[in-house]
Protein backbone atom coordinates (compact mmCIF):
# COMPACT_ATOMS: atom_id res chain seq x y z
CA UNK A 1 0.00 0.00 0.00
CA UNK A 2 1.26 3.45 -0.93
CA UNK A 3 -0.22 6.46 0.88
CA UNK A 4 0.21 10.05 -0.28
CA UNK A 5 -0.53 13.60 0.73
CA UNK A 6 0.34 16.94 -0.82
CA UNK A 7 1.58 18.22 2.53
CA UNK A 8 4.96 16.93 3.76
CA UNK A 9 3.90 17.37 7.39
CA UNK A 10 0.89 15.13 6.87
CA UNK A 11 3.11 12.54 5.17
CA UNK A 12 5.40 12.53 8.21
CA UNK A 13 2.43 12.28 10.58
CA UNK A 14 0.87 9.46 8.59
CA UNK A 15 4.13 7.53 8.45
CA UNK A 16 4.19 7.49 12.26
CA UNK A 17 0.55 6.49 12.58
CA UNK A 18 0.55 3.84 9.83
CA UNK A 19 4.14 2.70 9.28
CA UNK A 20 3.03 -0.39 7.36
CA UNK A 21 2.29 1.82 4.32
CA UNK A 22 4.84 3.42 2.03
CA UNK A 23 4.35 7.17 2.41
CA UNK A 24 5.07 9.65 -0.40
CA UNK A 25 4.52 13.35 -0.88
CA UNK A 26 2.53 13.67 -4.10
CA UNK A 27 0.47 16.12 -6.10
CA UNK A 28 -2.62 14.36 -7.43
CA UNK A 29 -2.29 16.28 -10.69
CA UNK A 30 1.28 15.01 -11.25
CA UNK A 31 1.51 11.62 -9.60
CA UNK A 32 5.12 10.44 -9.18
CA UNK A 33 4.34 6.86 -10.16
CA UNK A 34 4.76 4.80 -13.33
CA UNK A 35 1.92 3.90 -15.66
CA UNK A 36 -0.25 0.99 -14.62
CA UNK A 37 1.25 0.48 -11.18
CA UNK A 38 -1.87 0.24 -9.00
CA UNK A 39 -4.91 -2.02 -8.84
CA UNK A 40 -6.88 0.48 -6.78
CA UNK A 41 -6.66 4.23 -6.17
CA UNK A 42 -8.66 5.57 -3.22
CA UNK A 43 -9.17 9.24 -2.41
CA UNK A 44 -10.89 10.17 0.86
CA UNK A 45 -12.58 13.61 0.62
CA UNK A 46 -9.79 15.02 -1.50
CA UNK A 47 -11.15 15.61 -4.99
CA UNK A 48 -12.95 18.81 -3.98
CA UNK A 49 -9.54 20.43 -3.43
CA UNK A 50 -8.03 19.62 -6.85
CA UNK A 51 -7.64 22.78 -8.98
CA UNK A 52 -7.85 20.65 -12.15
CA UNK A 53 -10.10 17.69 -11.43
CA UNK A 54 -10.12 16.29 -14.96
CA UNK A 55 -6.33 16.48 -14.98
CA UNK A 56 -6.09 14.69 -11.64
CA UNK A 57 -8.56 12.01 -12.73
CA UNK A 58 -6.53 11.51 -15.91
CA UNK A 59 -3.45 10.92 -13.76
CA UNK A 60 -5.38 8.35 -11.71
CA UNK A 61 -6.34 6.55 -14.91
CA UNK A 62 -2.70 6.58 -16.04
CA UNK A 63 -1.42 4.83 -12.90
CA UNK A 64 -4.18 2.19 -12.81
CA UNK A 65 -3.38 -1.29 -14.03
CA UNK A 66 -5.77 -3.02 -16.45
CA UNK A 67 -8.89 -3.89 -14.51
CA UNK A 68 -8.06 -1.32 -11.82
CA UNK A 69 -10.62 0.85 -10.08
CA UNK A 70 -10.86 4.39 -8.71
CA UNK A 71 -12.87 4.78 -5.49
CA UNK A 72 -13.49 8.19 -3.92
CA UNK A 73 -15.98 10.36 -2.11
CA UNK A 74 -17.01 14.00 -2.09
CA UNK A 75 -19.23 15.96 0.27
CA UNK A 76 -22.83 16.66 -0.66
CA UNK A 77 -24.31 20.18 -0.58
CA UNK A 78 -23.62 22.34 2.44
CA UNK A 79 -27.29 22.14 3.41
CA UNK A 80 -26.93 18.38 3.91
CA UNK A 81 -24.16 18.75 6.52
CA UNK A 82 -25.79 20.07 9.69
CA UNK A 83 -22.54 20.79 11.55
CA UNK A 84 -21.30 22.99 8.74
CA UNK A 85 -24.66 24.69 8.21
CA UNK A 86 -24.41 25.79 11.84
CA UNK A 87 -20.76 26.73 11.41
CA UNK A 88 -21.38 28.87 8.33
CA UNK A 89 -24.23 30.70 10.04
CA UNK A 90 -21.95 31.28 13.02
CA UNK A 91 -19.15 32.64 10.82
CA UNK A 92 -21.57 35.01 9.10
CA UNK A 93 -22.64 36.28 12.51
CA UNK A 94 -19.11 36.55 13.89
CA UNK A 95 -17.58 38.11 10.76
CA UNK A 96 -20.52 39.87 9.07
CA UNK A 97 -18.52 42.18 6.80
CA UNK A 98 -16.60 39.47 4.97
CA UNK A 99 -17.51 36.00 6.25
CA UNK A 100 -15.30 33.14 5.04
CA UNK A 101 -16.80 31.22 2.12
CA UNK A 102 -14.43 28.27 2.27
CA UNK A 103 -17.02 25.66 3.29
CA UNK A 104 -19.72 26.46 0.71
CA UNK A 105 -17.22 26.86 -2.14
CA UNK A 106 -14.54 24.22 -1.52
CA UNK A 107 -15.55 21.19 0.62
CA UNK A 108 -19.15 21.54 -0.60
CA UNK A 109 -18.31 23.09 -3.96
CA UNK A 110 -18.20 19.78 -5.86
CA UNK A 111 -21.58 18.51 -4.76
CA UNK A 112 -23.35 17.91 -8.07
CA UNK A 113 -22.98 14.23 -9.02
CA UNK A 114 -23.68 15.05 -12.67
CA UNK A 115 -20.64 17.34 -12.74
CA UNK A 116 -18.48 14.68 -11.09
CA UNK A 117 -19.59 12.06 -13.61
CA UNK A 118 -18.91 14.45 -16.50
CA UNK A 119 -15.39 15.08 -15.20
CA UNK A 120 -14.75 11.35 -14.84
CA UNK A 121 -16.00 10.74 -18.37
CA UNK A 122 -13.76 13.52 -19.71
CA UNK A 123 -10.81 11.80 -18.01
CA UNK A 124 -11.58 8.46 -19.66
CA UNK A 125 -13.53 6.73 -16.89
CA UNK A 126 -16.83 4.92 -16.79
CA UNK A 127 -18.79 5.26 -13.54
CA UNK A 128 -19.73 1.82 -12.24
CA UNK A 129 -21.42 2.90 -9.02
CA UNK A 130 -22.60 6.16 -7.50
CA UNK A 131 -24.08 6.19 -4.01
CA UNK A 132 -25.49 8.92 -1.81
CA UNK A 133 -24.66 8.16 1.80
CA UNK A 134 -25.89 9.98 4.91
CA UNK A 135 -24.32 9.17 8.26
CA UNK A 136 -24.48 10.76 11.68
CA UNK A 137 -21.55 12.94 12.68
CA UNK A 138 -20.75 13.03 16.37
CA UNK A 139 -18.79 15.41 18.58
CA UNK A 140 -18.36 15.78 22.32
CA UNK A 141 -19.44 19.42 22.22
CA UNK A 142 -19.96 22.40 19.96
CA UNK A 143 -16.83 23.89 21.57
CA UNK A 144 -14.83 20.95 20.22
CA UNK A 145 -16.37 21.42 16.78
CA UNK A 146 -15.63 25.13 16.80
CA UNK A 147 -12.02 24.56 17.84
CA UNK A 148 -11.47 22.04 15.07
CA UNK A 149 -13.04 24.18 12.38
CA UNK A 150 -11.46 27.46 13.46
CA UNK A 151 -7.93 26.14 13.93
CA UNK A 152 -7.70 23.15 11.61
CA UNK A 153 -9.06 24.54 8.34
CA UNK A 154 -8.26 27.53 6.08
CA UNK A 155 -10.91 29.50 8.01
CA UNK A 156 -8.16 30.01 10.59
CA UNK A 157 -6.58 32.73 8.44
CA UNK A 158 -9.78 34.79 8.41
CA UNK A 159 -10.17 34.39 12.17
CA UNK A 160 -6.61 35.54 12.78
CA UNK A 161 -7.02 38.46 10.38
CA UNK A 162 -10.07 39.65 12.34
CA UNK A 163 -7.76 40.64 15.18
CA UNK A 164 -9.99 39.14 17.86
CA UNK A 165 -9.98 35.39 17.56
CA UNK A 166 -11.27 34.95 21.10
CA UNK A 167 -14.43 36.90 20.35
CA UNK A 168 -14.94 35.10 17.05
CA UNK A 169 -14.60 31.71 18.75
CA UNK A 170 -17.05 32.70 21.49
CA UNK A 171 -19.63 33.84 18.93
CA UNK A 172 -19.18 30.70 16.84
CA UNK A 173 -19.64 28.46 19.87
CA UNK A 174 -22.71 30.40 20.98
CA UNK A 175 -24.37 30.22 17.56
CA UNK A 176 -23.52 26.55 16.99
CA UNK A 177 -24.78 25.67 20.46
CA UNK A 178 -28.04 27.48 19.78
CA UNK A 179 -28.49 25.43 16.62
CA UNK A 180 -27.11 22.04 17.68
CA UNK A 181 -27.28 21.97 21.49
CA UNK A 182 -24.34 22.00 23.91
CA UNK A 183 -23.29 18.42 23.37
CA UNK A 184 -22.70 15.68 22.90
CA UNK A 185 -23.96 16.62 19.46
CA UNK A 186 -25.11 14.38 16.63
CA UNK A 187 -26.09 15.60 13.19
CA UNK A 188 -26.47 14.21 9.66
CA UNK A 189 -23.81 14.65 7.00
CA UNK A 190 -24.20 13.54 3.39
CA UNK A 191 -21.56 12.47 0.90
CA UNK A 192 -21.41 10.83 -2.52
CA UNK A 193 -19.29 7.75 -3.14
CA UNK A 194 -18.12 6.88 -6.66
CA UNK A 195 -16.48 3.79 -8.14
CA UNK A 196 -15.08 4.20 -11.61
CA UNK A 197 -13.11 2.12 -14.09
CA UNK A 198 -11.03 3.19 -17.10
CA UNK A 199 -13.44 3.20 -20.02
CA UNK A 200 -11.41 0.59 -21.90
CA UNK A 201 -11.73 -1.93 -19.03
CA UNK A 202 -15.23 -1.14 -17.74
Amino acid sequence: MTATDLNETMVAFGAVRAPEAVWRQADAQRLPFPDGGFDLVVCQFGVMFFPDRVGAFTEVRRVLAPGGRFLFNTWGPLGAHAFEVALQAALERALPVDPPRFFPTVPHGYADPAVVVADLTAAGFTVEEEQELTLQGRAASTADLATGYLTGTPVRAAVEASGDGTAVRATVIEEMTARLGPGPVTAPMTAYVFRAAPASSA
